[in-house]
C-alpha cells in the first residue's frame, strides 16, 4: 500500500517591529547585502543584538517548499508556486496575510534563496518595493515578491469551476490582464475582480488575435467609472462579467475601425 506523505506543521513567524524599523532605516545597505549574499546567514550579524529578529506565533501551517524560478521567468513554475503559496496560507487570518512583517519572515528567512532568485536586487528600490513592501498596504501586497503570488490566486480562484485555477493561470500568462486592477480601490472585492477577468477572458477567447495590453488599463478605468455611479459591491459577478465583456468587444471593434 502506498504510504501517504505526512507534512509537518510549523509555527508562523513575523519580523519584529524593531527589526522592521532597522530595515527601513538601512534599506540601501540591506539591499546591498542581499545582492552580495546567496544565503541569509548575514542577517543575524547585521541586525543589532539588542533587536529581536523574528517573533514566533501560535498559528501553524503545513510546511511547504517552492520551486526555484530565476527572475520568475518560467510562467508554469510561477503558476505552481503561486497555487502552492495560496493553498498553504489561505486559512491564516486576513490580518496576518495583510501584514508586511509576515511576508518579511518568508522573504528573509524561510524562502530567502528562492525570493532572491525570483526578484534580483538591482538597487534600493527593489528591496523597498518588492521585499519590504513599503508602498502602503494594498500596493505593498501587490508588489511583494511572495504576497502578490498569494493574492493573485486569492482574487482569481473560482471554487465553482472544475478547473478552479483557470483564471489564475490566465493572468499569470500575461500579468497585464490583472495588474491594472490591483491599484484600484475595488481590488479587494474578489467577486468583482473575478467578474472583470471572466469578461475580459471571454472576449479575448473569442478574438485571440485582437488582444492588446492597452485594453486592460481602459477596462480598469471603466470599472472605476461604474463605481462612481453605482455601488460596486452590489453588482453581481455575473453582471460585471457581462458589462466587461460588452465593453471589451466595443474596444476591440473600435480598434479594428482605427486600423482601417
Amino acid at each position: 500500500m502506498k504510504e501517504e506523505m505526512i507534512m509537518s506543521k510549523i509555527n508562523i513567524k513575523m519580523l519584529s517591529e524593531d527589526a522592521l524599523v532597522y530595515l527601513k532605516e538601512n534599506a540601501e545597505s540591506i539591499a546591498k547585502r542581499i545582492a552580495e549574499n546567496e544565503d541569509n546567514s548575514w542577517i543575524k550579524d547585521t541586525i543589532p543584538q539588542s533587536t529581536s529578529l523574528f517573533v514566533e506565533k501560535k498559528l501553524q501551517i503545513e510546511d511547504f517548499d517552492l520551486l526555484d524560478n530565476p527572475e520568475s521567468a518560467d510562467k508554469n513554475i510561477d503558476f505552481q508556486n503561486s497555487v502552492k503559496i495560496y493553498e498553504s496560507l489561505n486559512e491564516l487570518p486576513r490580518y496576518i496575510l495583510c501584514d508586511q512583517r509576515f511576508w518579511l519572515w518568508l522573504h528573509l528567512d524561510k524562502f530567502y534563496k528562492t525570493v532572491r532568485n525570483m526578484m534580483k536586487i538591482r538597487g534600493k528600490s527593489t528591496f523597498t518595493d518588492h521585499w519590504l513592501q513599503s508602498g502602503g498596504t494594498r500596493r505593498g501586497l501587490m508588489f511583494g515578491v511572495l504576497s502578490r503570488c498569494y493574492f493573485r490566486v486569492a482574487l482569481t480562484v473560482d471554487e465553482g469551476k472544475a478547473n478552479k485555477y483557470e483564471l489564475t493561470k490566465w493572468v499569470i500568462e500575461n500579468p497585464e490582464r490583472y495588474r491594472n486592477l490591483t491599484w484600484r480601490s475595488f481590488s479587494s472585492e474578489e467577486h468583482l475582480v473575478r467578474g472583470v477577468l471572466k469578461g475580459e477572458k471571454k472576449a479575448i477567447d473569442e478574438n485571440p488575435k485582437k488582444e492588446a495590453n492597452n485594453l486592460y488599463p481602459e477596462i480598469a478605468k471603466y470599472v472605476s467609472i461604474i463605481g462612481s455611479v453605482r455601488l460596486l459591491d452590489c453588482i453581481s459577478e455575473e453582471d460585471i462579467e457581462k458589462m466587461i465583456y460588452d465593453k471589451m468587444i466595443e474596444y476591440i471593434n473600435s480598434s479594428d475601425g482605427d486600423e482601417k
